[in-house]
C-alpha cells in the first residue's frame, strides 16, 4: 500500500500543497522557536566582564538572599582560603547633571581595570576619585548618596572601565554608607572557594563572572520573559498544527469516500486502506519535517534579531545552531502528520464498497463519535478552567499563561462541535438569501445547508484565527485597561518626582519637595523582605518603606480589613495573596538578616498587578525613595507650585511629571511587550490558518467543479456561478467569524469576572480594528482560493466537465 499512497501523492499533489506546505512552516516555526529557546538557556547576560574583569572568582548571595548581603561569616570562611576584596554597591548623584553613579570602595578599582590618570587614592572618608565628569583633583563637589548630601574633595581620576561609572569612596567611608557587603572578589582557586562557601552563595568564575555585571539581573529578568513568550508561541504554534493539519487530513479523507470505496470493492481491506493513508501522511511528514529543519535556522536568527530589535530579549542575544532543537521539530513535524491522519484513517477504514455508487454529495453522519467525545472534553475543560480561575485563582485571569491555555481549550472544543452548530448558524445567516430574486441566493443557501463539512472545514481555521484574534487581543487589552484604570486610582497625587537614569532618589530630594509650600508629599522606598507566617514556609514579598501619616493621607487603596492608620513600626500593611488575616502576627527577615516580628494592621485588596506590602520608613535602610507623590493642597496655585516643584529638584537627578502622564506611559510601557507577543503568537495562527482556508477552498472547488458545470448547463452564466462560488466562501468566513466572536464572549466574560473578584470593578475592551482586518483578511484569502480555481474550470466545456465520473 506504500506503493499505492505514493502514487496517490504523485496523481493528487495539488490536494495536499496545502498540508505539506503547513506542516513544513510548522516545522520550521518550532524548530526555530526551540533553535532561540534553547539559546535563553544558555545566553551569556553580560557579554563582558568589566567590574569584576581582574577577580578570579566572585562570590555574591543567591537571589533569595541578595537583600541580606555577604554574611561575615562566610566573608570569614573564604577569607581563610583566599584573598578577599568586599565590594559594596549603592546609589550616589553629583548635582549638575549626568546619570546616576555607583558608589564603591576604592579597593575594587583596579579589580575593575581603573587606572589613576591624575591625582591620588582617596586617604580620607572626605576624599573621593572619579572616573570621568569633567572634574579635577582638588575640586570639591556635592555628592548625594540615597541617605545624605555631604561635600568631597576630588583627590584623583580614573579611566573609565566600560559602561561602569564608579565613584569610590576609601573602604572604610564605603563600609558607613552601604554597610551590606553586595559580593566578593576572591583571588583564589575556584574549586577551593567552592568548597568554603558551599550551597550559601554562587560563586562564578570564567564568563559566569559577567553575570554580577550591573544590568545583569534585568537582563535575565528579560530572557525569562522571553522563554514565557516563546513557550506560550510554541503552545499555540502546536495547537494549531495539529488542528489544521487533522481537520485538512480529516477533510481530503472524507472528499475521497467514492475512491477509498472503489479500493474496497476491488479486494482492498480496512487495515490496508488505513496503512494507505497512514503511508501518505508519513511521506508528507518526512518531506514536510526535512524541509522545515532547514528553514529553521535562519528562522531561528530573524527571530532573535527581532526579538532584540524589539526589546524582548537583550542586547548581544545570538542564536547558535544545535542538533536537539531541531531533532525536536522534526520528531513533532512526524508526529503531527501521523496524528492529523490517525483519526481520519480509522474512520476510512470503515467505508463500504457500496459507497462507490453513491452520487448524493449530501454530507451525512458529519458528527463522528471521536468528534463528540474531544469536542466536549475540549469545550468542558475550557470551561471548567475558566470557573476555577473565577472562583479559586482569579490572578491567572491577569496575565497570559493563565488565560491562553483557556482560550485555546475554548475555541478547540467550538471548533470540533462546529459540524453541529453550522447548520443552524448557516440557516440564519442566509435567511435573507432565500428572500432575494433569482437562483443564486437560493443555490448558496441550499449549499450550505447541505454540504456541512465543507462548510465546517473551511470555517474552521476561521474560528481559529478570528478566535484567537478577538480572545488573545480583548483579554490582553482589558487587562491593559483595567491596570491602567486601577494604578490611575490608586495614585493619589497631581505630581510625581522620579529618578532620572535610576532607580531611586536620595532623601535630600525629599526634604527638599516637601519644603515647597502648598503641597502634601508621601515618598516610598522599595525593599524585600520575606515573611514567614506560623508554621508556614518564608516567601519573598516586594514592599515600601512609608510614612504611615503620608500613606493614609495619599493613598486610594481598597481596604479590606483593618486601617491603614495603624501602621506603626511592630506592624506591617499586607495585600490579600499573602493569605494573613488581621492582627496575625508574621516573622520579617530584612535587609541584612535582622528578622522582625509583626502584627498585621490592615489587609488590602490584592488587584491585578499586586499590592504587595507597606512597613514604615524604619525599615528602609540605606535605600533612597523610589518615586514622591506631591499632591496639591486646596487653594495652591498650579503654575506656581509646578515651577517651585522644578527648582527644587533641578540638578539632582530627578524629574517632575504630571500623575496623568507617568499613568500614561506605564500603560504603554506594560502593553507593549504584551501587545508584540501577542504579535508573534496570532502571527502563527494566521500563517497556518491562512494555508487551511485556501487548501481546503481549493479542494472543495476543484471537487464541486461538476456541479459548478451542471449550473452553466441549467442556464447559468459563469459570472453566476463565479457569483455562487464566492457567495458560499463568504458565508463559510462568515459561520467561522461568528463562532470566533461567540468563543470571544465567552471567554472575556469569565475573564471579566475574575477581574471584578480582584479590582473589585472590570472594563472589557475589544480592539476591534485589528479584528476586522484578520476577519477581511480571512474573506480576501477564501475568495481568491476559491474563484481561482472555480475560473479556471469555467473555461473548459460544461459538458466536457459533466461527462461521467471516473
Amino acid at each position: 500500500m506504500l506503493s499505492v499512497a505514493l502514487h496517490t501523492l504523485r496523481s493528487r499533489w495539488p490536494a495536499f500543497a496545502g498540508t505539506l506546505i503547513a506542516l513544513t512552516l510548522g516545522v520550521a516555526m518550532s524548530g526555530a522557536m526551540n533553535l532561540v529557546l534553547a539559546a535563553t538557556f544558555h545566553a551569556p547576560v553580560a557579554r563582558t566582564v568589566q567590574r569584576y574583569a581582574h577577580a578570579p572568582v566572585v562570590v555574591r548571595p543567591r537571589a533569595a538572599d541578595r537583600q541580606d548581603g555577604v554574611s561575615a561569616r562566610l566573608i570569614s570562611d573564604v577569607s581563610a582560603v583566599a584573598r578577599v576584596i568586599p565590594d559594596r554597591d549603592f546609589y550616589v548623584y553629583l548635582p549638575g547633571g549626568g546619570p546616576s553613579r555607583t558608589g564603591r570602595p576604592w579597593s575594587m578599582a583596579g579589580i575593575g581595570g581603573h587606572r589613576l590618570v591624575a591625582g591620588h587614592a582617596p586617604r580620607t572618608a572626605g576624599e573621593i576619585v572619579v572616573g570621568d565628569g569633567g572634574v579635577r583633583p582638588g575640586a570639591r563637589v556635592t555628592v548625594l548618596t540615597a541617605t545624605r548630601e555631604r561635600s568631597y574633595l576630588v583627590a584623583g581620576v580614573t579611566t573609565p572601565a566600560g559602561s561602569d561609572h564608579a565613584v569610590f569612596f576609601t573602604d572604610a567611608e564605603a563600609a558607613a554608607l552601604s554597610p551590606r557587603v553586595d559580593a566578593l572578589a576572591v583571588d583564589g582557586s575556584p574549586a577551593a572557594v567552592r568548597a568554603a562557601v558551599g550551597d550559601r552563595a554562587e560563586v562564578l568564575d570564567g564568563a559566569d563572572r559577567g553575570r554580577a555585571e550591573a544590568g545583569a539581573d534585568g537582563a535575565r529578568d528579560t530572557l525569562g520573559d522571553t522563554q514565557i513568550l516563546l513557550g506560550i508561541a510554541a503552545g499555540v504554534a502546536g495547537f494549531v498544527a495539529i488542528f489544521i493539519v487533522a481537520s485538512t487530513f480529516a477533510f481530503a479523507v472524507a472528499r475521497r469516500r467514492r475512491e477509498l470505496a472503489l479500493l474496497r470493492m476491488v479486494g482492498a481491506t480496512p487495515r490496508q486502506v488505513r496503512r494507505m493513508l497512514l503511508g501518505e501522511a508519513l511521506l508528507i511528514g518526512l518531506i514536510a519535517s526535512v524541509a522545515g529543519c532547514v528553514l529553521a535556522p535562519p528562522g531561528a536568527r530573524l527571530l532573535a534579531h527581532w526579538l532584540v530589535s524589539h526589546g524582548l530579549a537583550p542586547a548581544g542575544f545570538a542564536v547558535t545552531t544545535s542538533r536537539w532543537p531541531l531533532v525536536i521539530a522534526f520528531g513533532t513535524g512526524m508526529l503531527v502528520a501521523l496524528f492529523g491522519v490517525w483519526a481520519a484513517s480509522r474512520r476510512a477504514g470503515r467505508v463500504h464498497a457500496l459507497e462507490a455508487l453513491r452520487e448524493a454529495v449530501v454530507d451525512r453522519n458529519v458528527m463522528t463519535g471521536g468528534r463528540w467525545v474531544f469536542g466536549l472534553a475540549a469545550l468542558g475543560a475550557g470551561l471548567a478552567t475558566m470557573i476555577d480561575q473565577v472562583v479559586s485563582d482569579p490572578a491567572a485571569a491577569g496575565n497570559r499563561k493563565g488565560y491562553t491555555p483557556t482560550i485555546m481549550l475554548l475555541i478547540a472544543g467550538v471548533a470540533l462541535l462546529a459540524p453541529l452548530v453550522v447548520p443552524p448558524f448557516a440557516r440564519l445567516l442566509t435567511w435573507p438569501l432565500g428572500r432575494m430574486r433569482g437562483a443564486c441566493g437560493m443555490v448558496v443557501r441550499a449549499g450550505a445547508l447541505t454540504a456541512v463539512r465543507s462548510t465546517a472545514a473551511t470555517a474552521a481555521p476561521v474560528l481559529v484565527t478570528v478566535g484567537m484574534a478577538a480572545s488573545l487581543l480583548g483579554a490582553t487589552a482589558t487587562v491593559d485597561a483595567d491596570k491602567t484604570a486601577e494604578l490611575r486610582h490608586r495614585v493619589g497625587a497631581d505630581y510625581l518626582v522620579l529618578p532620572t537614569g535610576g532607580d531611586q532618589l536620595s532623601r535630600v530630594v525629599a526634604d527638599r519637595v516637601r519644603a515647597v509650600g502648598g503641597v502634601d508629599v508621601a515618598a516610598s522606598a522599595p525593599i524585600t523582605v520575606s515573611v514567614r507566617r506560623d508554621g508556614g514556609a518564608s516567601r519573598s514579598v516586594p514592599a515600601q518603606a512609608v510614612d504611615p501619616a503620608e500613606l493614609t493621607r495619599m493613598s486610594h487603596y481598597e481596604v479590606v480589613s483593618g486601617s491603614l492608620a495603624d501602621l506603626r513600626d511592630d506592624s506591617m500593611v499586607v495585600d490579600q495573596d499573602l493569605e494573613a488575616r488581621l492582627g496575625d502576627r508574621v516573622t520579617v527577615r530584612l535587609a541584612g538578616g535582622a528578622t522582625a516580628r509583626l502584627r498585621i494592621a490592615a489587609v488590602l485588596r490584592s488587584g491585578i498587578d499586586g499590592t504587595g506590602a507597606f512597613l514604615t520608613g524604619r525599615y528602609a535602610g540605606n535605600t533612597g525613595p523610589q518615586r514622591l507623590d506631591v499632591r496639591l493642597r486646596p487653594g495652591a496655585d498650579r503654575a506656581a507650585v509646578t515651577t517651585a516643584l522644578r527648582a527644587a529638584t533641578r540638578g539632582l537627578g530627578a524629574d517632575v511629571v504630571t500623575a496623568r502622564a507617568w499613568v500614561e506611559a506605564a500603560n504603554r510601557g506594560h502593553g507593549r511587550n504584551t501587545r508584540l507577543g501577542m504579535l508573534v503568537v496570532l502571527g502563527i495562527a494566521l500563517v497556518y490558518c491562512g494555508i487551511a482556508i485556501a487548501n481546503t477552498l481549493a479542494m472543495v472547488t476543484m471537487d464541486r467543479a461538476r456541479d459548478q458545470a451542471l449550473l452553466r448547463l441549467s442556464g447559468a452564466t459563469p459570472r453566476q456561478v463565479l457569483g455562487v462560488v464566492a457567495g458560499e466562501s463568504v458565508l463559510a468566513v462568515m459561520v467561522g467569524a461568528v463562532l470566533a466572536l461567540g468563543v470571544a464572549v465567552l471567554t472575556l466574560a469569565g475573564q471579566w469576572a475574575a477581574l471584578r473578584r480582584l479590582s473589585g470593578e472590570a472594563l472589557i475592551t475589544m480592539p476591534w480594528s485589528p479584528v476586522i482586518g484578520i476577519t477581511l483578511a480571512c474573506a480576501l484569502i477564501a475568495l481568491v482560493s476559491a474563484l481561482v480555481p472555480a475560473w479556471i474550470g469555467s473555461r473548459a466545456r460544461a459538458i466536457d466537465v459533466v461527462g461521467p465520473r471516473e
